[in-house]
């Protein structure tokens, strides 16, 4: 066994909370995460290269990420015991040489400028301290023609209303061990516009529909993409202007 493995057996160990988010994750979220994923390859179009998932938690979607592309993911999470699930998932699903664990701050993303392809985050936004601070670092790390795909959802209106009703059978406000209004505080479209303007990002598209709420952004390669400013709501199920 090594050290690594060591170590992140020792936390799993001491990580009650943590195990349950990620028995939550793997049971009544399981179908979300491959559909979202799906939809990420087709919007973004990147399929290969560098990837990273920010606030991974039990790095479920990337590992989804990495089955479905040719994607290299880094999962990065702030909880220790967390990516001590995360590292236990990826071993179990034979990806360890696709998906990585990562302790980090996507305040402070411990990665060099233009290192990755793609940025992605389902679920973490609403928890980031300084939201202007976290898009930016997600721009510095992005390589030119590099996208984001910043958000939450559950990818169908069938799925996300399978989890609402599995939630209200097993008395699931969101996941075990956490109050929904202590947890975060929950962005408006405007909040959203204005953090990505504060942290200079001119090139982007928002959409709020059937598949959830997301913010999609690229970083400037010279080239015109087509998202500048782009809002796309179908329902607004997710979020009120």
């Amino acid at each position: 066994m090594t050290a690594n493995n060591r170590s992140f057996r020792t936390i799993l160990a001491q990580g009650d909370e943590a195990r349950q988010y990620d028995e939550y994750a793997r049971t009544i979220f399981a179908r979300v995460y491959p559909v979202i994923a799906d939809q990420i390859l087709e919007r973004t179009g990147i399929i290969d290269g560098s990837c990273l998932e920010v606030g991974s938690g039990p790095a479920l979607l990337g590992i989804a990420l990495a089955l479905l592309s040719d994607l290299r993911v880094t999962a990065l999470d702030s909880s220790p015991k967390m990516q001590a699930i995360a590292y236990k998932n990826i071993q179990e699903r034979c990806v360890e040489k696709l998906v990585i664990p990562v302790t980090g701050d996507v305040h402070a993303i411990p990665a060099a400028d233009d290192m990755f392809c793609l940025v992605v985050s389902r679920g973490s936004y609403h928890s980031w301290d300084d939201l202007p601070s976290a898009f930016r670092e997600i721009y510095r790390v992005l390589r030119p023609g590099g996208m984001a795909y910043v958000g939450g959802g559950y990818g169908s209106a069938r799925l996300r209303d399978e989890v609402y009703a599995n939630r209200k059978e097993h008395a699931i406000l969101d996941f075990p061990g956490y109050a929904l209004p202590m947890r975060f505080h929950k962005f408006t479209v405007g909040e959203i516009q204005a953090a990505l303007d504060t942290a200079g990002i001119r090139d982007y598209h928002i959409i709020s529909d059937d598949s959830g709420f997301w913010i999609l952004f690229k970083k400037n390669d010279g080239k015109e993409s087509g998202l500048q400013h782009r809002l796309h709501f179908h329902d607004g199920f997710f979020f009120s202007q």
